[in-house]
């Protein structure tokens, strides 16, 4: 592992979660519009969409890189990473949402009863909807994060700061004068 002494994670790791999660995340959502504002007529009524199963089939299968990921990030990431504590309010919010999710889909899988249903589905669809933007605020806190603690003149140090300033859409002040002269 490339990062074992640091909480970063390693390219595979980042790509690993980055597509699975968005699988999944896309899946879910595409699932939500459909079984909710997509049934279709069929002979004795509505239905549902028949695309629905094949969401769920894919959400599931997403749902195992998900889980290899965040396994992955158990071993190294979570306990190096407590050490940054400008890091734990959006480590500890991404961990409560996986986690929030984790068990409310264990329970639509596993629990019945259409009242304890219902409410487990609307806990899953209304905390999983959001957690690209969790997602997102991690990862971003965590360049600004290495960007604070690279040394002044690192090579490091300069992508990071224009990685998040074009992350966030700031011009660099030498740029930003040349265009005002020119």
């Amino acid at each position: 592992m490339a990062h074992r002494k640091t909480a970063r994670l390693a390219r595979w790791q980042i790509w690993l979660l980055v597509l699975s999660g968005g699988a999944l995340w896309l899946s879910g959502a595409v699932w939500l519009v459909l079984h909710h504002f997509g049934q279709v007529q069929g002979e004795f009524g509505p239905e549902e969409n028949p695309i629905d199963p094949w969401m769920m089939r894919i959400h599931g299968l997403a749902l195992l890189f998900v889980l290899l990921g965040i396994g992955a990030m158990l071993v190294a990431h979570i306990p190096k990473g407590w050490t940054h504590r400008s890091q734990r309010v959006a480590g500890i919010s991404l961990c409560t949402f996986l986690s929030a999710l984790i068990v409310s889909g264990y329970m639509l899988y596993y629990v019945s009863g259409d009242d304890l249903r219902e409410w487990t589905s609307i806990v899953h669809w209304v905390v999983g909807l959001p957690l690209p933007a969790v997602f997102v605020w991690h990862y971003l806190n965590g360049l600004c994060d290495r960007r604070r603690t690279a040394k002044p003149k690192s090579p490091l140090n300069r992508r990071l700061r224009n990685d998040v300033r074009r992350l966030l859409g700031i011009e660099d002040k030498a740029q930003g004068a040349q265009r005002h002269q020119g």
